[in-house]
């Protein structure tokens, strides 16, 4: 996986939740690679990506901070897990992953639809070969953290 394949979804990322949630994320620490078993917020969406790269991006937070952002999104307060939060939260990814994939500008990505779970203590399996590209992110006023998950392969 190369940087120029990654940076697309931090500004992807950053550009979503400052214009459709009036947020602005900032990046919280190093980017961590790992492969094997990785631990998820209790929030997940994943979304697979397909065509000449191939592979998935994963975005996971608290629930709390998703039902923050999702308000946010949807303009109206969400106060419990429902379909209401799921769909915004998979239709957020769906704006990130299709703005990064936009920025990647030698290779055709198709998006698969986004999935959203919700579940404590979640373990995802990275192929110790495909490692995961994990992008720690913060919202300002203690809002909350997230990450943003890129796993990726050029086919």
């Amino acid at each position: 996986m190369k940087s120029q394949h990654i940076n697309p979804f931090i500004e992807a990322t950053i550009s979503t939740f400052e214009t459709m949630c009036n947020m602005k994320p900032f990046r919280s620490g190093k980017l961590q690679v790992r492969g094997g078993m990785i631990f998820t917020y209790d929030f997940i969406g994943i979304l697979g990506l397909s065509g000449q790269i191939r592979g998935a991006v994963i975005m996971t937070m608290p629930i709390p901070v998703g039902m923050r952002i999702v308000s946010e999104f949807v303009g109206e307060t969400i106060t419990d897990t429902s379909s209401d939060l799921m769909d915004g939260f998979g239709e957020i990814l769906n704006i990130i992953a299709g703005a990064a994939a936009a920025k990647i500008h030698d290779y055709k990505i198709s998006l698969a639809l986004p999935t959203v779970m919700i579940g404590k203590d979640q373990q995802m399996h990275a192929n110790q070969h495909k490692p995961w590209v994990i992008i720690p992110m913060s919202l300002p006023d203690d809002i909350g953290n997230f990450n943003i998950e890129v796993a990726m392969e050029e086919t």
